[in-house]
């Protein structure tokens, strides 16, 4: 019996210390008897495959490649060393991963200590990937377009990462796109002096995409709304114990928008569609007393253009009043028979203000030649559900299953 606890202990540890497949530790149990009777291996010490990075490795094709072949015997840690990594043209994974063994890429221990920039639209791209993690990078510089993209891609973890100083970011620090975009969490991480002007976000998630999951974040001064779900009909998102903070020194003073829920229909009829089931909660948002005073909005649904089919954004004159003045029921009837809007489905509460306006608005804007009635804000927040919220990370994480 010692012998046979001192070689499954062995396969454990060479598993966690060299990069060795998960074949050899299966070929070491079924010696000793222990493979499943349906000839699988035992999960619980599956062996991890390690690639170790420094700033001269080619993170090629053929790199890649041999990290998917990895990945079809175990869990695979592509592991940075502490480092600047200067691109000049985007790292891309695509078409990368497993459904069950799990693809991470992160430093040995230093938070933030592999460091990505360069001048070049975005430093990093995942498309077509899923069940990644990516663990404790920094993405920071001159990237004009993103610091790190997320498009097509599933079961996607951004934990203790830091988007920071990204000045000339055109769009967003974090991208998360496209409607096959699902189960995406971006937690613990840390976003701050992002962008130039009002299109660049902290995230902007955009185009269909579907559970993104905002979870115990630092965001601190953006050029633009600090997190975007963008239609259409990008749903079921969560924004939950984070730390939204806008000094109203940035740049030019300014005081954008916290989450944001827009569509831009440039197009007659329109093809962007809002959509209705947001969990927000837990949340401080804080505005600096100073700088722009006019946007102080937590949670703003937005309409510029013209009309998607099914819906009527350019709301009429009288509709305006009742969303701004109007019960409960009125808000709520104007809601969901002109906006497409369930107030019930639409939660949020249990969070902290600081000099902040309104909690959640209704904003109209003709743009493209639209000519709507009807143009200016409306407080909505009274017509939204405060109950049903999580109330622990986890139950935030899975709240739409």
């Amino acid at each position: 019996m010692s012998r046979l606890l001192l070689t499954i202990a062995s396969v454990f540890i060479m598993g966690l210390t060299h990069c060795k497949k998960a074949d050899t530790a299966a070929s070491a149990l079924e010696k000793e008897g222990l493979s499943s009777k349906n000839g699988e291996e035992m999960m619980g010490i599956l062996s991890t495959t390690t690639f170790n990075v420094t700033p001269a490795t080619a993170l090629n094709s053929t790199f890649w490649n041999n990290v998917k072949t990895a990945l079809t015997t175990g869990p695979v840690d592509v592991i940075f060393a502490d480092g600047n990594y200067p691109q000049s043209a985007t790292l891309t994974l695509s078409n990368i991963g497993d459904s069950t063994n799990l693809l991470t890429l992160k430093t040995a221990v230093t938070e933030g200590g592999a460091v990505f920039s360069g001048a070049i639209s975005n430093l990093m791209y995942l498309n077509t990937c899923k069940n990644i993690k990516l663990l404790r990078l920094k993405f920071t510089g001159g990237a004009t377009g993103y610091g790190l993209r997320i498009s097509n891609s599933q079961d996607v973890t951004v934990e203790k990462c830091f988007f920071v100083d990204l000045p000339d970011v055109g769009y967003g620090a974090l991208g998360v796109h496209y409607p096959l975009t699902n189960r995406v969490v971006v937690k613990y991480c840390t976003f701050e002096n992002v962008g130039y002007d009002s299109h660049a976000h902290m995230i902007y998630g955009a185009y269909g995409i579907q559970r993104l999951s905002v979870v115990a974040n630092t965001f601190k001064n953006c050029s633009g709304a600090f997190v975007r779900f963008r239609g259409d009909l990008s749903d079921k998102g969560v924004v939950y114990d984070n730390d939204f903070i806008s000094t109203g020194t940035y740049l030019t003073g300014l005081n954008p928008v916290f989450i944001e829920i827009p569509v831009f229909n440039d197009v007659n009829p329109g093809d962007e569609k809002m959509g209705t089931n947001f969990m927000i909660t837990k949340n401080s948002f804080s505005y600096g007393t100073v700088g722009n005073q006019t946007t102080r909005f937590n949670v703003v649904f937005h309409s510029s253009g013209y009309n998607p089919p099914g819906r009527n954004y350019l709301i009429s004159t009288a509709d305006g009043a009742l969303l701004s003045t109007g019960t409960v029921l009125q808000k709520r009837t104007v809601m969901s028979g002109q906006l497409g809007l369930d107030g019930d489905s639409i939660r949020f509460g249990g969070n902290t203000n600081t000099n902040v306006q309104y909690n959640v608005v209704y904003r109209c804007w003709n743009a493209y030649g639209s000519a709507g009635p009807w143009t200016g804000v409306a407080s909505i927040g009274t017509a939204v559900n405060s109950s049903g919220l999580a109330t622990t990370e986890a139950d935030a994480i899975g709240y739409y299953p």
